[in-house]
């Protein structure tokens, strides 16, 4: 049988577009209108435009690089009609094209590994940078070959693993590929063990792939990628293996029996991702129809994926497998919905356990000590790569990391107060020296400001106050943002505190600043929607620590203010810190512009 590829009746494509906006962004049809602007109308950004493609790049067959006009991109109308055209103009000469590769490949004996020239070092070079600049939304002139991917570009293994999925993809490439460990720190490293790889099997893979061709035309079917899906228990051992690479559990976790959300913490979109792999293994169509009450563990998904095999279901001719550097998260049952099962997003898997936040880089601000220097540490916990900063003792800002390395983190230190420009120019320096000017998580913990009676602050002390929390934060923000916008969106947290809304003992001076720090929280956070950055403003009450203690007449207020909570006790750095990673973690998507405060009652009781 020739390995064609499936030519698309041409109609209007309108319906069937505006079928795909909507299940991408779960958007009711009716709100999808077809002129509407995408970014200033429905709030569809690049991120979730690049979705949409590679959805439809899998439902029309069509190439990575799609040349489509850049004024037909802002409605789902100009999208249908210049994919139409393309659609229309392509379809003869493709067909040509690939009726010529078949006779080609007939006659010669083997395949040309998806088309590309790898017997040129090369071009292998520049098309394996290009994958990483498409995965990583790196510039070019940043990936330089010979530069480390972990400690010089900060990029980790799982979007090494993005990056691999996309090369499989162009390269034809199997699952496993045994390529040596050593030459997998780098691009170059990377790209001269693919070449090497390509020459050595190109012989050997073109008289299999020959052997095969004769043997799909004389009998009129494929093999499904070699495996025995008649036996229930090799697909079970496969299925849980497939779990295991996706979530990087270990295999004696995952239990057959274990529901899926609530024993193992894998939502919906980890097992996207799953059936993503599974899909390319044992060639599977888009959407597969698969009993719900299946969908809830490991094994009753290994039963289900076998009787559908074993029952000889007709597989198409040509499965399109996603070009998109991250599998799309939907997964269908049987009435073409999402399980209710996989819904709701859980929050178990905020844990330090799981490392929900592996792969992300976040900034402290002021995380030398006290409240910062916690919020960092947990960061790390959770598998972030955090960038501790601190000013006044640049001591406890290196002990801070090293406090996170010997724990197994990934951290660095950046000296510098947020109240000077040029410190500010050279902290975001280093973020992009070290990980590559990727920055997912901001959160503006630096303080300055003085505990005293009204009559005792000068206009020194308020210009001090303000040039740190309010005119520091808006310039380190900004910064933030330009760093985020490459990566498609972020998250920053500021700081505040209940008293800036009411008296609170030697806090007048304080008390105004973070009430501008509050101001300022709202209108960071409408300006920067539209680059899909979330910004939320976290007001604990007093938290205990060595700040707390300093307070003038701290005994009496501690003992005051632990009368007025519900609970007879104040914050601790780490309640606030398991607050702050709840509004990082990915779930959450629509909180922007609020102030959240966590005083254990005492706002509401007084203080």
């Amino acid at each position: 049988m020739n390995n064609v590829q499936a030519v698309p009746v041409i109609t209007d494509l309108s319906n069937g577009v505006r079928e795909i906006f909507a299940q991408v962004t779960r958007y009711p049809l009716e709100v999808l209108d077809l002129s509407s602007g995408l970014e200033e109308d429905l709030g569809i950004d690049s991120v979730k435009l690049g979705e949409v493609f590679a959805v439809l790049r899998d439902k029309y067959s069509l190439p990575e690089k799609l040349d489509l006009p850049r004024e037909k991109l802002k409605t789902i109308g100009g999208i249908a009609e210049a994919l139409q055209d393309y659609l229309r103009a392509a379809v003869v000469t493709e067909t040509e094209k690939h009726g010529a590769q078949n006779q080609t490949e007939e006659l010669a004996g083997h395949r040309s590994v998806s088309g590309n020239g790898f017997g040129d070092l090369t071009t292998v070079q520049a098309n394996v940078r290009e994958i990483f600049a498409q995965v990583t939304r790196y510039p070019l002139e940043v990936l330089d070959l010979a530069s480390g991917l972990e400690e010089d570009l900060g990029i980790d293994s799982v979007k090494l693993g993005e990056v691999f999925a996309v090369l499989r993809d162009k390269y034809g490439l199997p699952e496993k590929l045994d390529l040596p460990r050593e030459q997998l720190k780098t691009i170059g490293g990377i790209a001269e063990a693919l070449h090497d790889y390509l020459r050595a099997v190109v012989v050997t893979e073109s008289a299999q792939h020959g052997a095969q061709n004769q043997t799909e035309e004389l009998t009129g079917q494929r093999p499904v990628s070699g495996n025995s899906f008649g036996d229930a228990s090799a697909v079970q051992a496969s299925v849980r293996e497939i779990f295991a690479q996706v979530t990087r559990y270990p295999l004696e976790v995952l239990d057959l029996s274990a529901g899926l959300e609530e024993d193992l913490g894998i939502d919906s979109v980890k097992l996207g991702e799953v059936f993503a792999v599974l899909r390319d293994k044992y060639g599977l169509p888009e959407k597969l129809d698969l009993p719900r009450e299946k969908l809830k563990t490991i094994g009753g998904i290994a039963e289900a994926l076998h009787d559908y095999l074993s029952h000889g279901e007709a597989l198409p001719d040509v499965v399109h497998h996603s070009s998109s550097p991250s599998p799309s998260p939907v997964i269908l049952d049987g009435n073409g919905d999402l399980p209710e099962s996989v819904i709701a997003q859980s929050f178990a898997a905020l844990s330090p356990e799981r490392k929900p936040f592996f792969g992300k880089v976040a900034l402290v601000t002021g995380s030398g000590r006290g409240l910062g220097r916690d919020v960092a540490c947990y960061l790390a916990e959770l598998g972030a790569s955090v960038v501790v900063n601190s000013f006044h003792s640049r001591q406890r800002g290196e002990e801070t990391v090293e406090q996170i390395k010997a724990d197994g983190g990934n951290a660095i230190h950046a000296w510098g107060s947020v109240a000077n420009p040029d410190h500010v120019k050279a902290i975001f320096e280093q973020v992009e020296s070290t990980y590559g000017g990727q920055l997912d998580f901001f959160i503006s913990n630096a303080s300055n400001g003085m505990l005293a009676r009204l009559e005792d602050i000068t206009p020194e002390h308020w210009e001090k106050a303000f040039r740190t929390n309010v005119v520091g934060l808006h310039q380190t923000a900004l910064k933030a943002v330009e760093l985020m916008k490459k990566r498609g969106g972020g998250k920053i947290i500021t700081l505040s505190t209940p008293a800036s809304h009411g008296y609170v003992d030697y806090f007048g001076c304080m008390g105004s600043v973070k009430a501008a720090v509050e101001s300022l929280t709202k209108s960071m956070a409408i300006e920067f929607a539209p680059y899909e950055i979330q910004v939320n403003c976290v007001s604990p009450g007093p938290v205990y620590g060595e700040l707390l203690n300093k307070w003038p007449e701290s005994e009496r207020l501690i003992r005051q203010w632990e009368n007025n909570t519900a609970y007879s006790r104040l914050c601790e750095a780490r309640d606030v810190s398991h607050f702050i990673a709840y509004l990082l973690s990915e779930p959450v998507k629509l909180f922007t512009g609020s102030v959240l405060i966590m005083d254990g009652g005492i706002s509401s009781q007084g203080w």
